[in-house]
């Protein structure tokens, strides 16, 4: 089933566009997400900020090399989301599921006029939410 699906992210939920995606993923589907910036958490931003600013500045003090990665720019903190979705328990499922996904900044020249399948991530939002954006610039990111 290798189809490639192309979705846009604005105003998706994260945490209901990464499960889905998680799941295609292990189905053999290529995704690409573009728009990812926009892609939208539901809650309190200060509270999601410390959140993952906590996990950034985690230290493993045997080996600072095996310390969690956790970054700043919204497009790989978006894959990152992603990664924590899939299975754990079958290594290569997991590496090969995460090397047919594909998120962007923006749209990309190369998929503009395509075909764009609608998620179902529940649009109307009925609490505090803040986009993956101002989330990545809380975390230090500074390139937008």
């Amino acid at each position: 089933m290798n189809e490639t699906l192309v979705v846009n992210g604005d105003n998706a939920v994260i945490g209901r566009l990464a499960a889905w995606t998680a799941n295609k993923l292990l189905t053999g589907s290529t995704i690409v997400i573009y728009n990812t910036e926009k892609t939208v958490f539901s809650g309190n931003a200060k509270k999601i900020a410390v959140r993952y600013k906590e996990k950034r500045d985690i230290q493993l003090k045997g080996n600072p090399d095996n310390s969690p990665k956790i970054p700043r720019r919204p497009d790989l903190l978006f894959k990152r989301v992603v990664f924590g979705m899939l299975p754990t328990s079958r290594r290569n499922t997991r590496r090969d599921a995460l090397r047919k996904l594909r998120c962007y900044l923006g749209e990309p020249d190369a998929y503009k006029g395509k075909g764009v399948k609608p998620v179902k991530t529940g649009d109307k939002l009925h609490g505090k939410s803040t986009t993956m954006l101002e989330i990545s610039q809380r975390l230090g990111w500074d390139k937008m």
